[in-house]
């Protein structure tokens, strides 16, 4: 290090640049001067002080033999050459070499003839330093002829630069520092402390305007007129330029202008340079460069081929001397970009104007998926340095269009400021996949960076961005906060509220979710909290240096496994200093995504810490986890580190459960020095031991050596004996080493062995099973699938360096999966390298003692690519019905055999296939339709690796069948595409009798025309479909909303006794095609007959005749939509309402079901009518008997069913009269009590007479009683409100069921009420009480009560549901105060 001194106070530090001092040096005490040029400030100054120090220290020159003059000084300033001459010559040694340095000799005029005279004249050792700008090398060449050497000087390189920095302040990241070096530059002047982005401007610009304007321009009294400029690049580019620049030196008088035109035409060439750019043919370019002063400005116009001016003012003047600028009203011209932009020198203040109209950028990136573009953009502000509190910014802008692959992104605006050290900013998105808008708050100082961000998401459409495969739409709020100092505290803190989540399947509202992070010097705590997840993490120290230690350890561990010397005590001085929390139920966002993705749990809980001194040591629980086919109730895991090494002890621990055992299963292990174990213990319920057996590991010299124990394991409830001996070794060199032998008394075990005589294959090892009963391993596999069979099987691998072999043999008898029997099953390969670097494979199947499938092949490889394959697959009477047990709930059934031979040749990847497949006898059976569908037995051709269908019939039980053309190309399997034609006409569909698993029976007759093509990722179906006029099928609909049953499952259903009452909530879920986009037309006859069975055994069913036009619509993102009318010509409806008896109604002409898109909730305009026959007669006349039609009638839609009554007498004009005097809820009144009593009890009929509520209500409970019996109690009535805010009424008919069990001990009590009437509630359930009771002694005063009631208090309050559990005390007592009198027993 070498310091400058400046008087008596300042030490600057002055680094070493020994790249330049010993080059210059190797010229010492030669005749050559040494002339060092360089950029003004680049430190030419620096090394003359170098090179001297060095001259003292290393040659022994004395100081008063070197001689230095330094001419920017002002000692010099008014001197001449003659006068320098003279001085220098002054100072000349008389006795000895001088050694001279002449530091910004351009300074003097005529410095070259003193520097000439002294080099010849005079024993002089000649240094000379000048500015570039000042001493272009052609003048020395010319003044110096051939008796210097010239160096060109530099700013600092970067290693320079951090030499430099080392010697005043600390050096941060290297990554860091390269940023701040290519960022501020190479000036040493810039790194003699820590300047701010504005200061090192500031001081470049000084030296950049010396250096142009005190240098070069005055130096050489520059005026630049250019008149005109004609450049041409034949068949590639056009140029043309004029204009004039004056006055540069004069930053008062400076001025001018220069306009430029030029088109493009071929310029590929451009790509070669430019990976991934091009300049598309007849690109143009207009501009004009204006400069005033410090001012100058711009204006470019950039032109696609296909520009073209919308208005004539897109040619519009520029004036950059104006205080504000814009082209957004005036630019108006498709295909091209306009720039405005001008910049003051001298207050650093610039403005610029974009405009870009309908740019396709990827005529200029063809690589990129980027498109149209159309944008506006105006940028304002003074100053660089933004944690300046004197920069100013302000930017406003949006873009009209954006098209970036299969994004297209419209309607985004941005505004942004900075102002005395505060930031703002603003964004707002409004498509149709997204509506956003967000705002930023903030302050930037070099030392106080903090900001606040507030997000609304009205709506993201994550399918629509292709993010996800599925529908999956979000709205939220975000907010984010920070703060920093930049050097080592740095705070984050999130929050995601108000969030729902809209999915194919449902609709959700998650919880809110916080999260934060935050570091400083000593600390660093990270948190995340959502709903019941609490999860933190605290760390000791800064993250830096958290994460420091981590790369430490890790860094140490990978030393200590090369050792083959694992040193745990060595390793835990590395740990960090952190400690993880995590708390969790079921009710939060994380929880939330895991049940949709089919995972859910009732608690979890996890405490992991890590330090130098206590090691590592955490536990974790995890209670109630399940999937669709796993429960289990416990997993834990526990792990703690002491002196040893580190203990483990993990297990699941599941209690019973239908058609499951209860087990216990624990794993216990610890890691040591160069050691682990491992132990597996599997008990059941009767706490058995199922399994145990464990495997001990040690870390060897050239490897890992595992072994089995103990001596006699327990496997499926019986003990097995293991060699003494057994091991398997894992070499470092890849190679393994094993003797295992495991078996039990009865043969069945494992064997794994290697022959480590074999001296010339790198590796030789063999593995066997034996008798392995499937069976057994059920009831240690709790899960496993209900299988049975006798395995054994034999693996044997050779691999002697360039080529390996393997041979494999499995034997599964007497195979039953899922309780279905499969027979006997042998599978059976080898694979063998031939004589010229080819490999053979042959591999079988066989099913029962017969072959069924054979394949053989060649495999040739190549010294570049994939090789080739040249491959034969046969399958002779392949059975089909062995998929059956695996089709889930027996949903199909399969049946017949494949024959055949493929032949693949080609590229293993992208192999072509050849042959043909033959279907004997193949169906396809559908148990829940009866349906059976037989295929064609001619056989399909594949050709090129396309599955040929050349009028490929399929049959049901009529003669017409069903036609298939097209192919399936499967060339590329990862996707594979489909293009058939189907076509049927008079097709016998369905032809199914009843059964007691059909939904659907009868028979269907359509004509069918639709085309189906490609991918089958995205296959697009379009056609039509007729349903024929004699069809007769019936509908068993097992979940209606019409029944009863279905109304009683909307019941709550108890799942616990806490202090809240949990809810199992059901829903029917969409049937998904994966991304297949169906459009179906479907006509149906009005002669076709539907019955639809309202309840399995049929007594409830709609008998329906009629037909219509609808369109069906499956999108890719999985919605199912239905449009169009089915009409009603007839039809009746047998249909039994909750307190009417069973009723045979006949459905009216004009009824009918519309679909408006929704496919499970059409709007419903039923009425079905049955005829009563009635006695009606009025005061002092006779009687008579009056025909009536009594009806229900359905409206509104299937989800929100409307439910009336319907009355008239069409035969009877008085009667009718007398009924459309009434009001609608005064029909449907008389409705139900003729439709359950058979009598017409209108007001003044002489046969009625009394209050029609209390004969109905003695009626219905005096014979439904007589029905019943005693053992379950049913109250019924109907009771007539007046809604006295609306006006208007409606009838309640309410119904209460009581069932007593065990001895009257235990009684459950179910009530509640259907209504009719103007002023019903739409959304009213049809059980609205229920309620529990246990008694708890014989007197039957004392009983446990859990109950659910729902009543409507009032407006303000509403409907309230009440639920909860308690004690009841029932007492008859004279007074109240009998009330709190026990009795005790008297002590005998």
């Amino acid at each position: 290090m070498h310091l400058r001194y400046h008087g008596t106070m300042e030490v600057v530090p002055m680094i070493n640049r020994p790249l330049y001092v010993d080059k210059i040096m190797a010229y010492t005490d030669t005749p050559f001067v040494k002339v060092l040029t360089g950029v003004r400030r680049c430190g030419k100054s620096t090394i003359l002080k170098m090179i001297m120090e060095k001259l003292q220290q290393e040659h022994g020159i004395p100081s008063e033999r070197i001689v230095s003059m330094r001419f920017d000084s002002m000692d010099y300033e008014d001197m001449t050459a003659k006068d320098v001459f003279k001085a220098v010559k002054e100072k000349l040694n008389p006795t000895g070499r001088t050694y001279l340095f002449l530091d910004e000799v351009q300074e003097i005029e005529g410095w070259e003839k003193v520097v000439n005279s002294l080099a010849t004249d005079y024993d002089v050792d000649l240094y000379v330093t000048g500015s570039n700008s000042r001493m272009m090398s052609s003048e020395i060449a010319t003044y110096l002829t051939g008796r210097y050497v010239s160096f060109r000087i530099y700013t600092l390189s970067f290693q320079e630069y951090l030499e430099f920095k080392k010697q005043y302040t600390q050096v941060k990241d290297i990554h860091a520092e390269l940023a701040d070096y290519i960022r501020l530059g190479g000036f040493p002047a810039t790194h003699l402390r820590e300047y701010s982005q504005d200061e090192v401007y500031t001081i470049v610009r000084d030296i950049y305007n010396s250096t142009i304007f005190s240098d070069i321009v005055k130096r050489n009294q520059i005026r630049m007129k250019l008149t005109t400029l004609t450049a041409e690049l034949p068949g590639a580019l056009g140029l043309f330029a004029r204009g004039e620049l004056t006055h540069l030196t004069d930053s008062l008088l400076r001025g001018g202008d220069i306009t430029l035109e030029a088109e493009t035409k071929d310029l590929k060439f451009v790509s070669t340079l430019a990976e991934g750019i091009e300049i598309p043919y007849g690109t143009r370019l207009e501009g004009k460069f204006t400069m005033a002063g410090t001012k100058m400005g711009t204006d470019l116009l950039l032109m696609q081929p296909e520009a073209q001016a919308v208005v004539a003012a897109d040619t519009i003047p520029i004036t950059v001397y104006n205080d504000s600028i814009s082209v957004a009203d005036d630019f108006k011209m498709e295909r091209a970009a306009r720039l405005f932009a001008k910049y003051d020198l001298s207050r650093d203040r610039y403005e610029a104007d974009l405009a870009v109209n309908h740019f396709d950028l990827h005529q200029f990136m063809p690589a990129d998926s980027l498109y149209t573009l159309s944008t506006r953009l105006k940028v304002e502000g003074e100053g660089f340095d933004f944690f300046s509190p004197r920069t100013y910014f302000k930017a406003e802008g949006g873009i009209d269009r954006f098209h970036y692959g299969s994004y297209h992104l419209t309607g985004i605006s941005l505004a942004a400021g900075l102002e005395k050290s505060k930031v703002h900013a603003s964004l707002a998105v409004k498509n149709w996949t997204m509506d956003i808008k967000a705002h930023l708050d903030g302050i930037l100082k070099p030392h106080d960076v903090s900001g606040d961000l507030k997000m609304d998401v009205a709506h993201l459409d994550w399918q629509a961005l292709h993010l996800m495969d599925t529908r999956f739409q979000t709205s939220q709020h975000l907010g984010v906060r920070f703060s920093s100092d930049l050097r080592k505290r740095y705070v984050v803190e999130a929050e995601m509220t108000n969030a729902t989540i809209v999915t194919a399947k449902r609709t959700s509202h998650s919880k809110d979710l916080f999260a934060g992070f935050s570091t400083s010097r000593d600390s660093t705590f990270a948190y995340l909290r959502a709903g019941d997840l609490d999860l933190s993490l605290e760390g000791a120290g800064h993250m830096e240096y958290i994460s420091g230690r981590a790369d430490l350890l890790m860094k140490k561990l990978a030393e200590q496994w090369e050792s083959k010397h694992i040193e745990q005590e060595e390793l835990r001085e590395f740990l960090p200093g952190l400690c993880l929390k995590i708390s969790s139920g079921p009710d939060n966002p994380i929880a939330n995504y895991l049940s949709m993705m089919g995972l859910s749990y009732t608690r979890l809980f996890m405490d992991v810490d890590s330090s130098p001194a206590e090691g590592l040591n955490g536990e974790a629980y995890l209670y109630g986890l399940r999937t669709d086919s796993l429960t289990l109730d416990t997993i834990y895991l526990d792990v703690q580190q002491d002196l040893n090494g580190i203990n483990m002890l993990s297990g699941v621990v599941n209690g019973p459960k239908p058609g499951q055992e209860a087990f216990d299963v624990t794993l216990e292990g610890n890691v040591g020095n160069n050691s682990a174990q491992l132990l597996v213990q599997y008990l059941n319920a009767r706490k058995e031991q199922g399994v145990y057996m464990g495997v001990m590991a040690d870390l060897r010299r050239h490897g890992i050596r595992m072994k089995v124990f103990p001596e006699h394991p327990t496997l499926v409830y019986r003990p097995f004996t293991v060699n003494k001996n057994n091991y398997i070794y894992l070499a470092d060199n890849g190679r393994i080493h094993a003797n295992l032998d495991l078996h039990d008394e009865q043969g069945t075990g494992l064997s794994f062995y290697t022959n480590r005589e074999d001296t010339i294959a790198k590796q030789d090892m063999t593995v066997e099973l034996s008798r392995i009963n499937l069976k057994e391993f059920r009831r240690i596999l709790p899960y496993m699938p209900d299988m049975e069979g006798w395995i054994g099987a034999e693996a044997h691998y050779i691999d002697s360096g360039p080529y390996m072999m393997v041979s494999s043999d499995l034997r599964i008898d007497e195979f039953k999966y899922e309780g279905s029997a499969l027979g006997n099953w042998e599978l059976g390969g080898v694979y063998l390298p031939g004589e010229a670097k080819d490999h053979h494979l042959d591999a079988y199947i066989r099913h029962d003692g017969e072959e069924i499938a054979h394949l053989g092949g060649i495999y040739l490889p190549a010294e570049e690519g994939t090789g080739s394959l040249s491959a034969d697959i046969a399958f002779e009477h392949f059975p089909l019905n062995v998929a059956n047990p695996f089709v889930p709930d027996r949903m199909v059934e399969l049946d017949g055999d494949i024959d055949g031979t493929l032949s693949m040749k080609g590229d293993p990847a992208k192999p072509l296939l050849n042959g043909e497949l033959a279907l004997d006898s193949v169906t396809f059976f559908m148990p829940e339709m009866s349906a059976m569908f037989r295929f064609d037995n001619e056989p399909v051709q594949v050709v090129n690796s396309k599955m040929m269908f050349k009028e490929f019939d399929i049959f049901t039980k009529g003669k017409t069948p069903f036609t298939i053309n097209g192919e399936v190309d499967f060339s590329d399997l990862e996707r594979t595409a489909v293009n058939l034609k189907m076509h049927a006409e008079n097709y016998e569909l369905l032809n199914a009798p009843r059964t007691k698993r059909a939904m659907v029976y009868g028979k269907m007759y359509v004509d069918f025309n639709a085309t189906l093509r490609g991918p089958v990722e995205e296959l697009v179906m379009r056609g039509n479909m007729n349903i024929l006029g004699k069809t007769n099928v019936t509908y068993v609909l097992k979940d209606s909303p019409l029944t009863v049953n279905d109304r009683l499952g909307d019941m709550v259903t108890f799942v616990n006794f806490n202090d809240t009452t949990s809810v199992e909530e059901s829903s029917v879920q969409q049937i998904s095609l994966g991304g297949m986009d169906v459009a179906m037309t479907m006509h149906i006859d009005q002669a076709v007959q539907a019955r639809v069975n309202l309840v399995p055994d049929g007594s409830n069913y709609m008998l329906l005749e009629g037909g219509g036009d609808l369109s069906f619509q499956y999108t890719p993102q999985g919605d199912m939509l239905l449009t169009g009318r089915y009409s009603l010509m007839s039809g009746e409806m047998k249909y039994q309402i909750p307190i009417i008896p069973l009723k045979t109604f006949n459905i009216q002409n004009g009824s009918y079901v519309e679909w408006t898109g929704n496919i499970m909730n059409p709007q419903l305009n039923i009425t079905a009518t049955e005829r009563v026959r009635a006695s009606v007669g009025e005061d002092g006349k006779t009687s008579r008997i009056v025909g009536f039609d009594v009806g229900i009638a359905l409206s509104q839609s299937l989800e929100n069913l409307g439910l009336a009554f319907t009355l008239s007498a069409p035969e009877d004009a008085s009667v009718q009269d007398q009924l459309n005097a009434m009001s609608v809820e005064e029909r449907g009144k008389l409705a139900v009590t003729m439709l359950v009593t058979g009598m017409y009890m209108a007001e003044g009929n002489s046969t009625g007479g009394f209050n029609v509520n209390n004969a109905l209500n003695s009626f219905l409970q005096s014979e439904i009683s007589n029905i019943a019996g005693k053992a379950l109690d049913i109250n019924v009535g109907m009771e007539t409100v007046d809604d006295a805010d609306s006006g208007g009424k409606r009838t309640d008919y309410n119904f209460q069921f009581a069932k007593r069990f065990w001895n009257n001990r235990f009684r459950i009590v179910v009530g509640g009420k259907v209504s009719t009437g103007s002023t019903v509630q739409q959304d009213e359930t049809f059980i609205d009480n229920v309620s529990i009771e246990y008694r708890l002694d014989n007197s039957g005063t004392r009983y446990v009560k859990l109950f659910h009631d729902k009543n409507y208090e009032s407006v303000l309050e509403g409907e309230i549901i009440e639920t909860g559990v308690g004690i009841v005390l029932r007492k008859k007592m004279s007074h109240l105060g009998e009330l709190f009198i026990f009795k005790s027993k008297k002590k005998k």
